[in-house]
């Protein structure tokens, strides 16, 4: 910081205060309560260029050598756990920088005759904020209860959840940046933009030109206020029509967390106009009301919690907005019990060197079960069995050296049933 004007030096010193404090986001430009001396700082350092670092922060490493709460790995573990169901299927969009896949899943009933309504939930994209991706992760295990609530949305809804946008970030522990040191969050404008943006702005053209376009778009993060509130835009930088409807939606999500979320004007933006670089901006300046795109900023604190609340609320909201009608049916979501089913799959996470084995249970005969590995973004990479299957357990073995470092999903389908199981080569 040698020769730096006063002021930059101590924003610096300001923001590596707060850049050393794993509870406390670096979000500066949204957050309403910093010190009023911190604040004006924080303002002044945002009007930096990008490509204008003077604090180093991009070269800087926060001084805690965990990964905030929810490493890469326990993403992995959750969606091991969430492949179980039949009610999930991943589809891969994407990688990041460091070629590590942008771990993306689509939720809904496929058995419901409803129209259905598209919802899109991101989170993670600072490292730091790891309750954003809690929130994502309670979301999931909300949708996948069997409550009245889930089965309300998935019998009307498409719901996409990428429960980790930045995956490089929380690995390298960069708190607001991806692999090239850049904040992916305010990267939207750019004629160049990293890898996640494009993968992720890929995907929303994708959808938006769907049939079923996407209605919501919640962007997750976690504010160092310890508040939970949506980033609110002003009409200066939206319109009369769009602010109305926030409002409304804002509105809806209270009435399920009575006095967990702040009022819709706890934090407005946008306030001279619409800024070009936020995934919101985006939206807007391709589709304008069509899609209510906001960001939640949950709580990034020591008394942070209350996700399934929060995932409650947020689903709740999103359900009474779009006007989704009852449940089609009251019956369960569909148990795990199958007839067919991976009775084991090891070693994890699997080596350089080492084979893959599985071990498959058949509950009666098949005639006929494709058994395969495929990459996340839907490339099948391995073909373990085609053909019949008797009744009993088979061990099947992938040799090793056929596949590269990263996330792959073990599918194994049958005319009657589809199972599934996440699995990592290093």
């Amino acid at each position: 910081m040698k020769n730096l004007p006063d002021l930059l030096v101590a924003t610096c010193i300001a923001l590596i205060i707060q850049f050393v404090n794993p509870a406390i986001s670096l979000r500066a430009q949204d957050h309403p309560a910093l010190p009023s001396e911190a604040a004006a700082e924080a303002a002044a350092i945002q009007q930096l260029p990008d490509e204008d670092d003077p604090c180093g922060f991009r070269l800087t490493r926060p001084a805690e050598t965990k990964e905030w709460g929810y490493p890469f790995a326990a993403l992995i573990s959750d969606m091991q756990r969430w492949a179980l169901h039949p009610w999930v299927q991943f589809e891969g969009i994407g990688e990041s920088v460091e070629n590590r896949p942008l771990h993306h899943m689509v939720l809904t009933n496929p058995a419901s005759t409803q129209r259905k309504r598209r919802l899109w939930i991101h989170a993670r994209t600072h490292p730091i904020e790891s309750e954003s991706s809690l929130v994502a992760r309670a979301l999931v295990d909300e949708l996948l209860s069997g409550s009245e609530l889930s089965r309300r949305v998935l019998d009307h809804c498409i719901v996409h959840v990428l429960p980790m946008f930045n995956p490089d970030g929380v690995v390298l522990q960069y708190a607001r940046e991806n692999a090239n040191g850049i904040d992916l969050e305010s990267n939207w404008g750019s004629a160049s933009p990293e890898a996640e943006v494009q993968a992720l702005r890929s995907q929303f053209i994708r959808l938006m030109d769907s049939e079923q376009p996407i209605d919501i778009a919640l962007n997750l993060h976690s504010a160092f206020t310890c508040k939970r509130y949506f980033v609110y835009h002003a009409e200066a930088g939206t319109s009369e029509l769009f602010t109305q409807q926030e409002q409304r939606f804002i509105s809806a999500v209270r009435g399920y967390f009575p006095g967990g979320i702040e009022p819709f004007d706890f934090f407005v933006s946008w306030t001279s106009g619409t800024p070009d670089r936020y995934p919101e901006s985006w939206f807007w300046n391709n589709y304008r009301e069509r899609v209510m795109a906001l960001t939640y900023e949950d709580m990034n604190c020591s008394t942070a919690g209350e996700f399934d609340k929060t995932a409650r609320a947020l689903l709740g909201g999103a359900a009474d907005y779009l006007g989704l009608g009852e449940v089609s049916s009251v019956t369960a979501l569909p148990a795990r019990e199958t007839s067919l089913s991976f009775d084991a799959v090891f070693p994890q996470p699997l080596r350089p060197g080492q084979a893959l084995q599985v071990r498959m249970q058949a509950a009666k005969d098949y005639p006929g079960v494709e058994i395969g590995v495929f990459d996340l973004l839907g490339r099948r990479v391995a073909k373990l069995w085609n053909g019949a299957l008797q009744e009993g357990r088979r061990l099947l073995i992938l040799p090793s050296g056929s596949m590269a470092p990263g996330s792959y999903l073990l599918r194994a389908e049958s005319h009657e049933e589809i199972v599934q199981y996440v699995f990592v080569v290093l």
